[in-house]
């Protein structure tokens, strides 16, 4: 009998790896950590192949979706498109992709209006736990880590034979079924996972240039410190005209609104240091 129980977990090991999965999670998370009632939640794919995995907002990649195809509708019947204030929906707007077998991480942001792909070699180094708990159907391990600022604790599934999970997270031996840092201002558990035919190819449509973590950091730093430069300067014909405030222009205004906007989103998955 355990012979056949441990050829049952060698056959679905050999069939999980050779099929395309969507691993299902939600999100729950604290974007202001000065006022902790306000708890969001997002629903992600984990899309994973034999070759690679993609890690995204399933709410997000929908509306933008429907609005590409409405947009495209609009164009062909008027020549012209109205983006609606109401089609844009979710909260999580980066995405994250690794490369197997090696588990080369990206990240993939927007930083006004350029699309970044930063690369990240930080290792995640994992203490693997005895303890052990069931959650829903599966059988799950204990593992903690540092990563990013915070202290983080998994528990993650040997029987499916995927060393990934959410975010940039990686390297155990199982999926990650549940994911959180030590304040639970951001916990993923696993809901569900279903065949897909192929990870979905146009997640990140815009043309990305490629920065390396701290290049990165560098780059959010200034965003935050000024974050309507990209705004006030207009590139053209290679010279950069430099647009001034006067009368009928907002740019103070819409400037104060995004710092607001920034210094309410103080909680973020990964702290950076100032």
């Amino acid at each position: 009998m355990k012979l056949i129980t441990i050829f049952s977990f060698l056959i679905f090991g050999i069939l999980i790896k050779a099929q395309n999965k969507r691993f299902i999670y939600e999100y729950k998370f604290i974007p202001d950590s000065a006022n902790i009632s306000d708890i969001k939640t997002e629903i992600m794919n984990l899309d994973t192949s034999p070759t690679e995995s993609k890690f995204y907002s399933y709410s997000v990649y929908k509306s933008d979706s429907i609005m590409k195809v409405d947009l495209e509708k609009q164009l062909a019947n008027t020549g012209m498109i109205n983006i609606k204030s109401d089609q844009n929906k979710g909260s999580v707007m980066y995405s994250v992709s690794k490369d197997y077998p090696d588990y080369k991480v990206f990240l993939h942001n927007q930083l006004l209006a350029d699309q970044y792909k930063i690369s990240d070699d930080r290792k995640i180094i994992w203490k693997i736990s005895s303890d052990k708990q069931k959650i829903g159907e599966w059988n799950t391990q204990k593992a903690e880590t540092e990563f990013g600022g915070r202290k983080w604790v998994a528990w993650f599934a040997p029987d499916i034979p995927i060393q990934d999970g959410p975010y940039k997270f990686h390297g155990l031996p199982g999926l990650i079924v549940k994911l959180e840092d030590n304040t639970k201002s951001h916990v993923f558990n696993l809901q569900g996972v279903k065949n897909i035919k192929e990870i979905p190819s146009n997640i990140f449509r815009m043309k990305e240039i490629n920065v390396n973590q701290k290049q990165y950091e560098k780059l959010l730093k200034e965003y935050e410190n000024d974050p309507t430069k990209g705004r006030r300067q207009i590139q053209t014909g290679g010279i950069t005209i430099m647009m001034k405030e006067g009368a009928g222009n907002d740019m103070k205004a819409q400037e104060l609104r995004i710092k607001e906007r920034i210094k309410k989103n103080n909680n973020r998955i990964e702290l950076v240091t100032k």
